[in-house]
C-alpha cells in the first residue's frame, strides 16, 4: 500500500549529514541507498537497511524516525512503528512530515481518534493542495473506520495453513464453484523467474520474486494436497492467476511484458492440460487491465481498468458477449460502484446477483477494503464494506465465495502469517439471507467412455434470465453449471451427431442445492445392441403381502430399532441402460447413487440409514417429489435382503 504523493516521503537531508557526519563510508552508502528507496515509497526494500543501520548506531533518533516510518507498511512491523516516531519527538520541527507518520502509526494500531487529532494537526502546517487531499482522504479513513468498529460481520477467518501458505507470499486464490481444487499466485523462493531487480535499481541484492501460477487438489479427506506449479503457464516474467470460471474450464492470468501495461490472458482446461494463454479481445486496451471475473451464464465480463473516461483511477467495467463469439464494447458499471479512487477485483457469485469488489474509496478503513453490492431491478445496489474481521488496514482484496455460500477466501497481510501475503478462509463467505440456486455436477460419456461435450442450458420460463453454453472436460467428461432459483431448464448435451435432452426445474428451489445429472450418450450402433429399460418396482421391490406382519407394523416395531449389520437405503429407478431420469425430483433429497450389479442392471439409490423410521421418512418425501415407484431396501452384511428374509433369520425380532 504506497502513498498517493512523494510529499509525503521526503529526506531530511540535513540531519542525515548531520548525524551520520561521522559514520564509515559503507554505512553512509548504506544509508544513501536507502534513503533513495524511501524517497521513491519502496517502504519495505528501506526499512531492513535502516534497521540494520539503528542496530549498529542505537540512539540516533532520525534513523529511529525513518525505520518506525517505513514499519507502518509492513504488518509484521507496524506494533513497533508508533514508539519509534515518538523517540524522535525532539526532532519533529526538523522532520517535515512527522505529525502525518505518526498519525499513520496509530492508524496502523487502531488508535483512529488519536490519529485524527494528529492528520488535523499536520492540515494546519500544509499549504499544497495534493498534501491536503491526501490527508482529508486519511481522515475520511479514520471516520469510517470508527463508525465500522460497530458493524463488523459475524465470521471466523483462519488461516489457511500450510502446505498453501509458506514465508512467501500467497494471494488471489481462486476455486471452481465446488472448490474441488485451487489457483493461485506465488511469490517466493520456488519463483520460476527468481528474484527481480527493484524497480529503481539502486540495490540489485533487493527485489521482489516474480510471480508463478500453483495449483492444489483437495484429498478424499478435503485437505489441501502439495500445491505445484502451473509448468505450462509460468515463464520467467510475472505469471499471475486472477480468475477460475465457476466450471474450472477457463483460467484468466494477468501478464505485464514490460511495455508498461498489464493486460489479461485466457487459458482453457483441455482435459488434463492448460493451453497457451491467449490476449481477450475487447477487454485490454492501451492502458492497465488487471482483474476480471465472470458471470455464471458466461455471458458478461465484468473487469478493472485504468483507461480514461472513468471516475478514478482504476474503475469497474464491464461487457456482454455478441451473438458472434466476441465481446461488446466496455462499459463503465457506473457511480453506484465506482469512485473517484480506486476499485478493483470484482467477484461474482454463483447466484449472478451478488457482487464482491475492493475499493480504496466508499467508506474504506485503510487500503482496499472489500465490499458488496447486489443486484435489485436490474441494477447494482449502493455497496457496503462488509467490516471487520475480514476488512483491515491493510489491503484486502480478491475475495472468492463458494456457491453454497459457506466459506470465502481472499488473502491479505496479517501480523501472525506465515508470509507477507497470506491465504484465508472466512466462514460463512456469504452474509445474510442464503443463496438459493443448484450446483449441478456430473459427468458425460459417449458409449461409456468420458468425451467433450458441448452443453446447452436454454431456461424456459423466463427465457432471457438464464442461458449459456458450457462443456464438458475431455479428460474425465466432468461438468459444472448454476442454476438460479424459481425457472425450469432444458439441458441440452451434444456430441458429434448424437443429442441427449433434460428437463429440469428449480422452481421451488429456496436454498443451495447440490445434485449429480450424469448425460449418457449413445452412437445409434450402441442403441442397437444395448436399448432397454428395467421397471424399476419389478426389481426386488418388496412383496409384503407374503409377510407375516404388514409393513406398518414393521414400521412400528421395528422403526426405532439399530441392529449391526444391517441399514437401508432407498431405489428409485433402476435400468438395463441410462435414459432419461427428472433429476428435479431429486431436490431435498439425499444424494444420488448409481451402481450396477452382475446382472447388468443399474440402480440408483438415495441415502444411507440406520433406522427404518428415518427411511420411511425419506420414502414419504420422495413419492411427494414424484418418485412414486421408490421403495426401501434392506442391506444386511453388505447384502440386499428382503424383510421376509430377516423376520425368518431372526435379524428383526
Amino acid at each position: 500500500m504506497y502513498l498517493t504523493s512523494t510529499l509525503f516521503s521526503q529526506i531530511s537531508f540535513e540531519l542525515a549529514n548531520e548525524l551520520s557526519s561521522k559514520w564509515s563510508d559503507a554505512d553512509k552508502k548504506k544509508l544513501e541507498t536507502a534513503d533513495k528507496y524511501f524517497s521513491t515509497q519502496d517502504f519495505l526494500y528501506a526499512r531492513p537497511i535502516y534497521d540494520s543501520l539503528l542496530a549498529k548506531h542505537r540512539g540516533n533518533l532520525y534513523l529511529a524516525y525513518l525505520v518506525g516510518s517505513c514499519s507502518i507498511f509492513d504488518s509484521r512491523f507496524q506494533d513497533k512503528a508508533e514508539g519509534l516516531i515518538k523517540a524522535a519527538d525532539t526532532l519533529k520541527s526538523r522532520l517535515l512530515d512527522y505529525d502525518y507518520y505518526l498519525g499513520r502509526a496509530y492508524m496502523a494500531n487502531d488508535k483512529f481518534n488519536e490519529a485524527l487529532a494528529q492528520f488535523e494537526k499536520y492540515k494546519l502546517t500544509q499549504k499544497d493542495k495534493v498534501a491536503q487531499e491526501e490527508v482529508d482522504r486519511q481522515i475520511r479513513i479514520c471516520k469510517s473506520a470508527i463508525n465500522l468498529d460497530n458493524k463488523s460481520a459475524v465470521a471466523k477467518i483462519t488461516n489457511i495453513g500450510k502446505p498453501i501458505n509458506t514465508s512467501g507470499s500467497e494471494y488471489t486464490p481462486i476455486f471452481p464453484s465446488n472448490e474441488s481444487f485451487m489457483v493461485y499466485t506465488y511469490r517466493g523462493e520456488k519463483s520460476m523467474g527468481g528474484k527481480q531487480i527493484s524497480p529503481n535499481k539502486v540495490d540489485e541484492k533487493n527485489g521482489t520474486y516474480f510471480e508463478d501460477i500453483m495449483i492444489s487438489e483437495k484429498d478424499e479427506n478435503g485437505n489441501w494436497k502439495e500445491p505445484k506449479p502451473i509448468s505450462s503457464l509460468n515463464t520467467n516474467g510475472h505469471d499471475a492467476a486472477v480468475y477460475l470460471s465457476h466450471d474450472g474450464q477457463t483460467l484468466f492470468l494477468y501478464k505485464n511484458t514490460g511495455a508498461g501495461n498489464g493486460d489479461i490472458y485466457e487459458s482453457k482446461l483441455d482435459g488434463a492440460n492448460w493451453t497457451t494463454p491467449t490476449k481477450i479481445k475487447g477487454v485490454n486496451s492501451a492502458y492497465w487491465e488487471g482483474s476480471i471475473c465472470l458471470s455464471p451464464d458466461e455471458k458478461t465480463i465484468y473487469f478493472s481498468s485504468e483507461r480514461p473516461g472513468g471516475f478514478g483511477g482504476r474503475d469497474i467495467y464491464y461487457t456482454q458477449l455478441q451473438e458472434n463469439g466476441t465481446w461488446g464494447k466496455a462499459i463503465n458499471l457506473g457511480a453506484e460502484i465506482n469512485t473517484k479512487d480506486d476499485e478493483d477485483s470484482p467477484f461474482i457469485h454463483s447466484d449472478g446477483k451478488t457482487l464482491f469488489f475492493s475499493s480504496t474509496g466508499h467508506n474504506s478503513m485503510g487500503g482496499y477494503d472489500i465490499f458488496r453490492s447486489d443486484l435489485k431491478h436490474g441494477k447494482w445496489s449502493t455497496p457496503y464494506n462488509v467490516g471487520k474481521p475480514i476488512n483491515t488496514k491493510q489491503d484486502d482484496k480478491f475475495y472468492v465465495v463458494s456457491s453454497d455460500g459457506n466459506r470465502g477466501y481472499y488473502s491479505s497481510e496479517k501480523k501472525e502469517g506465515f508470509g507477507q501475503q497470506d491465504i484465508y478462509v472466512v466462514e460463512p463467505g456469504l452474509f445474510g439471507k442464503p443463496t438459493a440456486l443448484v450446483m449441478l455436477t456430473g459427468k458425460v460419456t459417449y458409449d461409456n467412455a468420458p468425451v467433450k461435450a458441448e452443453i446447452i442450458v436454454r431456461s424456459k420460463i423466463n427465457k432471457k434470465d438464464f442461458s449459456g453454453k458450457f462443456n464438458s472436460n475431455g479428460a474425465n467428461g466432468k461438468y459444472l453449471v448454476n442454476l438460479p432459483s424459481g425457472n425450469d431448464f432444458e439441458i441440452q448435451f451434444n456430441y458429434l451427431s448424437s443429442t441427449v435432452t433434460k428437463d429440469f426445474s428449480t422452481a421451488k428451489v429456496d436454498s443451495f442445492i447440490q445434485l449429480e445429472l450424469d448425460a449418457e450418450i449413445f452412437s445409434p450402433e450402441y442403441l442397437k445392441l444395448n436399448a432397454y429399460k428395467v421397471d424399476s418396482s419389478a426389481i426386488m421391490a418388496e412383496n409384503f403381502s407374503n409377510l407375516t406382519l404388514t409393513y406398518p407394523q414393521i414400521l412400528e416395531k421395528f422403526g426405532d430399532k439399530i441392529i449391526d449389520s444391517l441399514n437401508y437405503t432407498i431405489q428409485i429407478g433402476a435400468y438395463k441402460m441410462y435414459e432419461n431420469f427428472d433429476y428435479s425430483k431429486l431436490i431435498g433429497l439425499p444424494k444420488s447413487k448409481r451402481q450396477t450389479f452382475s446382472d447388468n442392471i443399474t440402480r440408483f439409490t438415495i441415502g444411507s440409514f440406520k433406522t427404518l423410521k428415518e427411511t420411511n421418512t425419506v420414502l414419504e418425501k420422495a413419492k411427494k417429489n414424484g418418485i412414486t415407484d421408490a421403495f426401501i431396501i434392506a442391506i444386511y452384511k453388505g447384502e440386499r435382503t428382503h424383510f421376509t428374509e430377516l423376520l425368518n433369520q431372526g435379524v428383526l425380532k
